[in-house]
Parts: structure tokens; sequence; C-alpha cells
């Protein structure tokens, strides 16, 4: 089988849901909102100019990665046991929902996951957002798609003063629209994005002054923390059109602490070098769910989420990118328990904390399994 053949294989739920934005659109629902806007002009330049981008795409630093299954496995056969293999999918009982991380201490590292990949964190007091989702669904229509499990910890306007909005790639379960328009109403920070994002974020009515975009290894620094682009290996798009926009994983850095957080990626032996680069890590947010072998260039596991953590020199793991949303024929409970097993065995610290729960870095709750109902 040729690499142009491959090309389709191993990209997961997210090409999913990119699919999903030409369905609706036969339905007879003009979509292209959702979808965003198309880089252009000075930033198609500058993208351009990225040593991760050719053949009018970006790409992984492995160039094989995203386009091959570990096992063989097309899309098409995930999206069969996906739609067909619904046992467990769902949480057994109603998720725990807390609301006491929508305002967090101003002194040391704080932070609190918020459902699937959305974090707040606090460095200082100075408040960092990432991968904001508040929709029901991680979808471009309101109708369909994939829909939340539990309900958000709170409302958008009970968030403190941010000091920024952070993004790791276009897909929907990590950009929504609604989520950013409001948070362009409610907030007047800037948002940080990988190269190509900002053309999204201006469709949807963000001033372009309030956008920051920046390449793998570039940083930005506002107020005491500096936020720094790092590779990940996962791909992007929100359409048919595969890559026109960079993913990134994030260091965010400060007096008070340091974080890393991973956004969507696959293991790759970039954890090594950037944990010797920009660690050790306070803490490390580890995209462990939504996973399955046939994505695994693309989509850590439990197991390598650990590995990975410890390899950043990750002081404290935190779990994240499950719970909220199924995009994966995997159960409910698989990450978190798969996640603990190997966290244990590796000797790996770490923290379960349930939906919107504020944790203190230095102090982190004792070992919890409030998933099992």
């Amino acid at each position: 089988m040729s690499t142009r053949t491959r090309f389709a294989i191993a990209t997961g739920a997210a090409s999913a849901l990119g699919a999903l934005a030409v369905a609706a659109t036969r339905t007879g629902r003009d979509m292209g909102e959702q979808i965003g806007g198309v880089p252009d002009g000075a930033r198609l330049a500058r993208m351009r100019r990225s040593p991760n981008w050719w053949d009018g795409r970006f790409h992984n630093l492995d160039p094989v990665a995203g386009m091959v299954s570990s096992d063989g496995t097309t899309s098409r056969e995930v999206a069969r046991r996906f739609l067909t293999d619904r046992d467990r999918r769902e949480p057994a009982g109603p998720v725990p929902v807390r609301a006491d991380g929508s305002t967090l201490p101003s002194e040391g590292l704080h932070f609190s996951w918020l459902g699937h990949a959305s974090v707040l964190l606090s460095l200082g007091g100075e408040r960092i957002l990432f991968d904001p989702v508040w929709s029901e669904r991680c979808s471009p229509s309101a109708h369909v798609g994939p829909r939340r499990m539990h309900p958000v910890p709170f409302a958008l306007e009970a968030l403190a003063p941010l000091a920024a909005v952070v993004i790791s790639h276009d897909h929907y379960d990590h950009l929504d629209m609604a989520t950013i328009q409001a948070l362009d109403r409610q907030q007047r920070c800037p948002f940080v994005v990988p190269l190509g994002i900002g053309a999204h974020l201006e469709r949807w009515g963000v001033d372009q002054g309030r956008i920051i975009e920046l390449d793998w290894s570039e940083s930005t620094t506002l107020g005491t923390i500096t936020l720094t682009a790092v590779a990940s290996q996962h791909f992007s798009g929100r359409g048919i059109r595969r890559n026109p926009t960079l993913w990134a994983s994030w260091v965010a850095r400060s007096p008070a602490g340091s974080a890393y957080f991973s956004g969507d990626t696959g293991y790759f032996d970039g954890f090594a070098s950037l944990g010797a680069e920009h660690g050790p890590f306070d803490a490390a947010f580890m995209a462990v769910g939504m996973y399955d072998p046939a994505w695994r260039p693309v989509h850590l596991d439990p197991e390598e989420g650990v590995q990975a953590a410890l390899e950043l020199g990750a002081r404290l793991a935190v779990p994240i990118h499950w719970c909220t949303f199924s995009l994966a024929p995997h159960a409910w409970s698989d990450p978190p328990e798969r996640f603990v097993a190997a966290a244990e065995q590796s000797g790996v610290a770490y923290v379960m904390p349930e939906v919107g729960e504020a944790v203190d870095v230095s102090a982190p709750p004792p070992p919890s399994h409030w998933w099992r109902f």
C-alpha cells in the first residue's frame, strides 16, 4: 500500500467530526461559519515560512505519523466499531461536577479540570484557559454529533479575568466557536494559538489584535507567564482539508510554577527532549482518552501518557481528554483505570480530580476513584 493510499488511515474520531461538516451542508444548513476561516495573505505567507509546512499543509516531525495504522485497521473499521459497540461507553451514574474551580487562589500553582481537554490554570493568580469547550456538542452542528455526558461546572460568566485563552489545535472537541465568541465578549485577554488558527477566530469575530499565533518553539510572555508552543504529533482540520493549520502542545512557566499541556498527541521521541529543554514540570496535563490501536500515531493511550509524563519530568501527572464526550470505541472508565494502574506501577505521582474541582498542585487531594459507580 502506497503512502498516498495510506493517507486516510488512523486519523481518528476528529476526522469523523470533520466529515460531519460536509454532511451537514448536504442537509441544507450553512456550516461555513462553524468550519471557520481559511488562512490567506500575511498569515498564509508566515505559515509557508514554517519549517513544518510543505506541499500546502503542515506536517509532524515524523512524516508518517497520522497516515499509517499500527495494526492495519482502517478508519472505516474503527467507525463501524464506534457505531455498533456501545458497551459501557457512558458513565453508569451521574458524573460528579463541582464549581469551586471557577475562582482559583492567587498564590502558587492551582488548576481545575473542566471536563474533556478544558483546563483552567492559575500561576500566581494569572489564569490561563486551555481548549475551552462549553457547548452541548463537539460538532459542527448543534443537532447532531457527540453530546456531553455531564454539565459544565460553571457558566463562562463566572470566570475571573483571564491572562490568555490557549488553543492546542482546531478539532471540534478542542476549538468551539460558541465558546470562543462568548469569551471574546466577556474577557479582554489575548487568544494564543498555533499558526493558522487565527483565521478561524477572525471569522468568528475576534479582533486580529487579540490573536497571537505561534510556531513550534516560539514563545510569548503575558504578565509573568511565558507560553511556548512545542511539537506534538497529531493533525488538524475542521472539514475535508487535512492539516491546514498547526497543532501544538504548550508549556506555561512563571515564577509561580510550570505546566505542560499536551493537547492531542501520539507518543513520539520528542517527550524526552521537551523535558530536557523545558522541564521539569510541576504539573503535566496528559490527554489519555479517546484512543484506539488504529489511532496510536496521533493519540496517547493511558500507558503512553504515563511514560510521556515520566520523560517530561512531571512532578504531578493529570489525565485529561476523557469523561465528557464519547469519541472512541472504548469503555467510559477505561482511561482512568488504566492510567491509575500504569502510574502506580511506574511510581508517577498523579491526581484524579473531579470535574470542576480546584486543585493545589503543591498539596493535591489523595487518590480517589470517584468514577467507580
